[in-house]
């Protein structure tokens, strides 16, 4: 064993003349863990939020979404579609969807959602999507617009179901339908009762704000077979950019052709942006608690003096003396982070399985202890360490003066 090293091991354990010393080397110690886990936890929360929302858009958003750039409808025969769709390999299932504001007004109350008209294969495109019928087909039923609520949106229209088989007091249900095309930017307003043929589930937010139907029905209702997005599923193993590029030669330049990645770019490109800046701000912090760890470096010193001067005396080089207060605070540096990156990791873990912290008391925050994260954590707090044991060791001439 290095002979410095091992001195300056027994100087770190041994029993100090002072109590300060002691606890000014546990305070240095406290400090570096506390910026350890302060830095790693953070961190963790980051990952935590940014592998959350990976999920959503993986949950909540097609692979590809094909759609007019300047937002108009597209008019395609449905064979040609099918024809130009299943000759591009890679491509699991295809949705045409018509998405419109709609104003629901029922006993007076206006309510705001989006309709989203889809078809058949829908559910195929988005496994979130699940419905549940309550009304089968019915002739009386056929006059009116068929929507699907939220599962959370069920207890307010719960008494549609039922009251619109009463014929002297039925219930109406009005949708204002608003067409972008229209000159002078005059929105034709189509007006027709609706019926609740059942329920869908999606996701919270999803089930708050839309309310779902077949697209022939909006198709029916404004006389023209159309939709607005084309929504595809890839299969598993297949490279999304290389679909996208097929689609882009199929299809051509008028339309715009936007994966599931570059939406979660747009996301991701935010997180890193926020990180860098909490990189910066927590190495700010960190270095100011690593001061902690000069003064330790040189109360140590001192405390140590005669031990130095007798060090000399043996021929024990200046040099060699050095290092053994450079190891110290090495070993100090080492002890923190160690600690703090401990405590971190346990927590992380203990927040995942039991969801021990909760924003708002109900939803658990969001935490995730990666690999990038602890390394970088490391970086910042061994790099400072270093640094700071490096010079405070330097600064040691005074002793033997």
């Amino acid at each position: 064993m290095n002979p410095s090293f091992y001195i300056s091991i027994r100087y770190f354990f041994s029993k100090k003349k002072n109590n300060i010393v002691n606890i000014i080397i546990f305070l240095s110690i406290l400090s570096l863990s506390i910026s350890t886990f302060s830095l790693s936890s953070i961190l963790s929360i980051f990952s935590g939020v940014k592998n959350l929302n990976i999920k959503f858009y993986q949950n909540n958003y097609p692979d590809i979404i094909l759609s007019y750039y300047n937002k108009k409808n597209i008019l395609i025969n449905d064979q040609i579609l099918k024809k130009k769709m299943k000759s591009i390999k890679g491509i699991f299932s295809f949705s045409k969807t018509i998405e419109k504001k709609v104003y629901l007004y029922y006993k007076n109350n206006k309510y705001f959602f989006y309709l989203k008209g889809v078809d058949s294969e829908y559910g195929k495109v988005m496994k979130n999507f699940k419905k549940i019928v309550f009304i089968k087909k019915n002739k009386l039923f056929d006059k009116k617009l068929n929507i699907y609520i939220g599962l959370s949106s069920f207890l307010p229209f719960f008494p549609l179901l039922f009251f619109d088989k009463i014929e002297k007091n039925p219930i109406k249900i009005i949708c204002f339908f608003f067409d972008k095309k229209k000159i002078n930017n005059t929105p034709i307003i189509i007006q027709k009762e609706v019926k609740i043929k059942g329920l869908f589930h999606f996701n919270q937010e999803i089930d708050n704000q839309y309310l779902f139907c077949d697209i022939y029905e909006i198709q029916k209702l404004i006389k023209k077979k159309f939709f607005h997005f084309l929504e595809i599923k890839i299969h598993k193993n297949e490279n999304i950019n290389n679909i996208k590029n097929i689609l882009k030669k199929k299809w051509g330049s008028k339309y715009m052709i936007q994966t599931r990645i570059e939406k979660e770019k747009a996301f991701l490109k935010i997180i890193n942006t926020e990180k860098i800046f909490i990189y910066f701000l927590l190495f700010l912090i960190s270095l100011i608690a690593g001061f902690n760890l000069i003064s330790a470096i040189f109360i140590l010193q001192l405390d140590k003096k005669e031990n130095i001067f007798i060090l000399c005396s043996f021929g024990y080089s200046l040099y060699r003396i050095k290092k053994i207060f450079l190891y110290i605070g090495l070993i100090i540096t080492f002890s923190g982070w160690f600690l703090g990156i401990c405590i971190s990791y346990v927590t992380s873990l203990l927040q995942e399985k039991y969801h021990i912290f909760k924003i708002g008391g109900k939803f658990p925050f969001p935490v995730k202890f990666t690999i990038e994260d602890f390394c970088m954590t490391t970086c910042i707090i061994l790099t400072i360490g270093i640094i700071i044991s490096f010079f405070s060791s330097k600064k040691m001439n005074y002793l033997l003066i």
